[in-house]
């Protein structure tokens, strides 16, 4: 990648790297912002669990869709048009959203799940071009990102302003969707003819990546098992430590996982100059352990202390693998890579958590929630000789 020695065109770099990372960052606040409202669906807007399922089987069928599709040569090249429609399409999702009916509500999930979709690749292509290697882990961090900031800004609409924050929410993500896309076009239209040269005049845009994708293997193991844990955790622990009476961890688990996975993605540089040989699969076991000690002793420390190891060594086997697996990849390569690696891992850990739901229902489920915790837990300790470490991937 090279580094532009203009002032200016390297001041429009880092201004063009800073707007696609937030602009992806908001995609995924936007699609993560539902999640605190689902209680408020079922029991004051009288959505059916069929309804409330499906507003989530919708969402990730899109985006996985979107995901796949994204990854197409043709695409790549057209990452500055993409992220501006990805943009687009989170704010018609907001729109819909807002009207709190069943169809709008089922619609502007399809679309939120679209923008996320298209949105991934083109952001992530567009930051390597603007500040190379720096910019690879983009699709890990801001997912994450996106995720806390989503969920947690819902979540102080819901609690101040109640039932109105069905639609308080997805009002004010439009408005930042469409202050955020007037600097951002700009940008993109004055920048044009860099982007073109570095991304659609990418001479190996249209190069295989399937070849690419069967040699990592094991990244593409480790990075859909951290991706399972994430997705687990957050829709099963919650039910769980309620039903050993533990509210003080039920409540703190979640927001503890997720920053303590983002904080972890943020100092993998500053570990792997000091710790090279970690990989995430260990502090994720750690803390499916300690999760099961706490659940059966009631300890409340050891449980917080659980959610914090397995959301450090969640994120930092999902980054590391996506770091290995692009590694050297130009900007156009960079965004298929990124796209596919969500795809797979997406598909993954929804059908993973599919599949244990209809267990937990047809069954106890915190007795099958200990077994999804058991497997988890030695899934992670048979990955530790295979999973990439923090630093050659850096």
């Amino acid at each position: 990648m090279e580094t532009p020695s203009d002032p200016a065109t390297a001041r429009g770099a880092r201004l063009q790297a800073v707007l696609c990372a937030a602009g992806f960052i908001l995609l995924l606040a936007g699609t993560n912002a539902t999640t605190p409202l689902l209680p408020v669906y079922r029991d004051v807007l009288g959505f059916s669990s069929l309804t409330v399922t499906l507003t989530f089987f919708i969402y990730v069928a899109a985006l996985v869709s979107a995901l796949f599709i994204a990854a197409h040569p043709s695409l790549a090249r057209r990452a500055p048009a993409m992220l501006v429609a990805a943009i687009a399409l989170s704010f018609a999702s907001d729109l819909l959203l807002a009207t709190g009916t069943v169809r709008g509500i089922l619609a502007g999930r399809m679309l939120a799940g679209l923008s996320g979709g298209i949105g991934t690749g083109a952001a992530s292509a567009l930051v390597v071009a603007a500040i190379g290697v720096r910019g690879r882990a983009l699709s890990a961090t801001g997912n994450l990102a996106g995720a806390i900031l989503g969920t947690t800004v819902s979540e102080i609409v819901l609690q101040a302003t109640g039932v109105r924050a069905t639609a308080l929410c997805f009002q004010f993500h439009a408005v930042a969707c469409a202050l955020l896309a007037i600097p951002l076009v700009a940008l993109l239209l004055a920048r044009r003819a860099e982007n073109r040269r570095l991304i659609g005049g990418d001479s190996a845009p249209g190069a295989p990546v399937r070849p690419v994708l069967r040699r990592q293997h094991a990244v593409l193991m480790t990075g859909s098992l951290a991706w399972i844990a994430i997705s687990a955790a957050i829709v099963f622990l919650p039910t769980y430590f309620s039903d050993h009476n533990l509210p003080l961890v039920q409540a703190l688990g979640i927001p503890v996982l997720l920053s303590s996975s983002l904080i972890a993605q943020l100092a993998t540089p500053w570990l792997a100059r000091r710790m090279p040989w970690v990989s995430g699969m260990g502090p994720l076991a750690l803390g499916v352990a300690s999760i099961l000690v706490a659940a059966r002793f009631g300890a409340i420390s050891t449980g917080v202390a659980g959610f914090a190891l397995v959301g450090a060594g969640a994120g930092l086997a999902y980054r590391t693998a996506l770091l290995r697996l692009t590694r050297g990849a130009s900007p156009a390569t960079q965004g298929r890579l990124a796209s596919l690696y969500a795809a797979i891992t997406y598909s993954v850990a929804a059908a993973v958590v599919l599949s244990c739901g209809a267990l937990a229902q047809a069954g106890d489920p915190s007795l099958v929630i200990m077994w999804i915790l058991l497997i988890s837990g030695l899934l992670a300790l048979a990955a530790i000789p295979v999973a990439p470490r923090i630093g050659p991937a850096d």
